[in-house]
């Protein structure tokens, strides 16, 4: 009859490499998934206003495209940066290779121009040039109601 372990039996061990993998893909997927809840809305633009304004939800593979006002546009070695995609401020020959390389893995993307009221017609045609050229052809513009626009002023 055996009541009681030998002094010298060690207890079981953990087995440490699952517990890791485990630890380490709950980090990634927190890491990521923060990363994707972070809204390209939420840089400084002034939206405008219009009535037929809906909500939409985001989509998977969706990029949000900022057209900033040109007193916020940066010029750099003669360009005008005044594109935001992914919190990188870019010119429009920068914006296309992005949007090529975009169409080239993920065909039938959309994109959401948010513009802001100051920023200027032009630049918001060669976003949807740019757009054509490489055949995205879901493009929205984005816009508040004007309820809305007065509960964002502070």
């Amino acid at each position: 009859m055996k009541f009681g372990r030998r002094p010298n039996e060690e207890a079981d061990a953990i087995p440490m490499a699952p517990l890791i993998d485990i630890i380490f893909l709950t980090l990634v997927f927190f890491m990521w998934t923060a990363v994707y809840a972070h809204l390209e809305s939420e840089i400084d633009v002034d939206l405008p206003t219009a009535d037929s304004a809906v909500a939409s939800e985001r989509m998977p593979g969706e990029i949000i495209i900022n057209l900033l006002r040109p007193e916020d546009a940066r010029v750099v070695d003669g360009k005008t940066l005044d594109i935001v995609v992914n919190e990188r401020v870019m010119d429009v020959a920068a914006l296309q290779s992005l949007l090529e390389r975009v169409a080239k893995y993920f065909p039938g993307g959309s994109v959401i121009i948010r513009g802001d009221r100051k920023a200027t017609l032009g630049r918001a045609i060669e976003v949807l040039d740019a757009c054509s050229k490489v055949d995205i052809q879901d493009v929205a513009f984005a816009a508040l109601k004007p309820e809305e626009e007065r509960r964002q002023t502070p």
